[in-house]
C-alpha cells in the first residue's frame, strides 16, 4: 500500500471521496475547508490519500497540535476514512500500513492519534503499538434524524413533549432569522447568549476563543437555498422571542448530513423552547437543501445527561464511533503527558 501527500489542486478529488464514503456523522472533520479553517488556526495540516496500485482506499488528515516543552502530536479528526467497499483484511492492513509509515515518518512526534468513524477495529488489525485512551476528543456517540420523510411525519415521530414545545414557540411568538452574513453585530450576540449559557452550566466555558468564531465565521461559506453536496457550507439561525433575540445556531451542511454544531441563548427565554424551535427548522431546511440526515450533535448519559435526554426526546438513530487510537511514538513522553493530564483532572 502507499500514502500520498495531497496538494491544493486535489481538493475536489478530497472532497468527493469524503463525500462517497463518510458515514452519516462527522464528514465535516475531514472536509477540505475544515482542514482550511485549522490552518488559520495556526495548525499545519497535511492530507493523505492510501491506495493499493488504483484508486484511493483510505484518506485521512492530519493536524499538528502542541504539546509542553516544544513535544507535538498529530491528530486526524473523524479519520481515516475507510472506502465503503474495504473488506475486513485490506481494511486491517490500512491501519498497520498508517502505522508503519508514521514510525518511519514521525517519529519526531510523541504520537498520531486517530479517530476513525467505525464501531471496532476492522479484523486482523495488529494492535500493537496502538493504546485505545479512556477518553475521547469527538463524541463516541451521536444522535441523528432521519430525514427521510415527509415533514408531518418526522414531527410525528418525536416525544409527545417535543411536539408541545413547537407548539409553545409559536404562541410565544417565537421566529427564525437567517443570518446572511456573519457581522461584528451578530457575532457579539452570540458572545452574550454563550456566556449566558456557560453562567447556566456553573460558569463553565464550553466554547472555543473568539479567535475562533472570527475565523470560523469568516472561512465557512454562509449559505442561503443553493449548496453544493461535495463542499463545505454553514447556515447561522437566530431565534426571536417576539422580535428580541433569543437563541443562535450554528449547522453545517457536508454531503447528505446536516450538522448541529454550536447554539447558545438567554436564560431568559428558556421558557419558550426556542431552542426546539431553531432544530426543526433546521430539519426542515436541511430536507430542502437535499440532506438525509440532521445531526445533533453528541449525547452521553454520564457526561451530559440533561443534554442527552433532550435530544433523545427527537428519536432519532444513535451511532457508536469507536474512539481515540493512538500510535506511540515516543512512549515514555507519552505516558508521562497522561500522567500529568489526569493529575490535572483530579485537580
Amino acid at each position: 500500500m502507499k500514502i500520498t501527500l495531497l496538494t491544493d489542486k486535489d481538493a475536489k478529488n478530497w472532497n468527493t471521496f469524503m463525500a462517497e464514503n463518510f458515514p452519516v456523522v462527522g464528514a465535516f472533520l475531514q472536509t477540505y475547508e475544515w482542514g482550511e479553517f485549522q490552518k488559520t488556526l495556526g495548525r499545519k495540516v497535511n492530507r493523505y490519500f492510501v491506495s493499493n496500485g488504483g484508486a484511493p482506499i483510505c484518506a485521512f488528515m492530519l493536524v499538528e497540535h502542541p504539546l509542553p516543552f516544544g513535544f507535538k502530536y498529530l491528530y486526524s479528526p473523524r479519520g481515516p476514512v475507510l472506502a465503503r467497499d474495504l473488506k475486513g483484511k485490506q481494511a486491517g492492513e490500512i491501519f498497520e500500513t498508517i502505522k508503519s509509515w508514521a514510525h518511519k515518518n514521525f517519529s519526531h512526534f510523541v504520537f498520531v492519534r486517530l479517530e476513525p468513524p467505525i464501531e471496532e477495529l476492522p479484523p486482523h488489525t495488529n494492535s500493537n503499538g496502538l493504546v485505545f485512551p479512556p477518553y475521547y476528543i469527538q463524541p463516541r456517540y451521536n444522535l441523528a434524524i432521519n430525514l427521510s420523510g415527509k415533514d408531518e411525519d418526522i414531527l410525528d415521530s418525536f416525544h409527545s413533549s417535543t411536539r408541545s414545545n413547537m407548539a409553545r414557540a409559536k404562541r410565544r411568538l417565537v421566529t427564525v432569522q437567517e443570518i446572511l452574513k456573519a457581522t461584528v453585530a451578530v457575532e457579539q450576540e452570540f458572545f452574550k447568549m454563550s456566556h449566558d449559557t456557560a453562567d447556566r452550566n456553573g460558569g463553565k466555558n464550553i466554547y472555543p476563543g473568539k479567535t475562533y468564531f472570527d475565523s470560523f465565521f469568516v472561512n465557512i461559506p454562509i449559505i442561503s437555498d443553493k449548496r453544493d453536496p461535495e463542499k463545505l457550507s454553514l447556515k447561522i439561525y437566530l431565534g426571536l422571542e417576539k422580535g428580541e433575540p433569543a437563541a443562535m445556531h450554528s449547522v453545517l451542511f457536508f454531503g447528505t448530513t446536516a450538522t448541529y454544531l454550536y447554539g447558545a441563548g438567554y436564560r431568559a427565554s428558556l421558557s419558550s423552547k426556542v431552542t426546539s424551535y431553531l432544530h426543526w427548522q433546521a430539519m426542515q431546511d436541511a430536507k430542502k437543501l437535499g440532506c438525509l440526515y440532521y445531526d445533533l450533535g453528541g449525547i452521553d448519559e454520564d457526561k451530559w445527561p440533561s443534554l442527552t435526554t433532550f435530544k433523545r426526546q427527537f428519536k432519532g438513530e444513535e451511532f457508536s464511533y469507536l474512539g481515540n487510537i493512538d500510535i506511540l511514538l515516543k512512549p515514555v513522553v507519552y505516558f508521562i503527558y497522561n500522567l500529568v493530564r489526569r493529575l490535572k483532572k483530579l485537580n
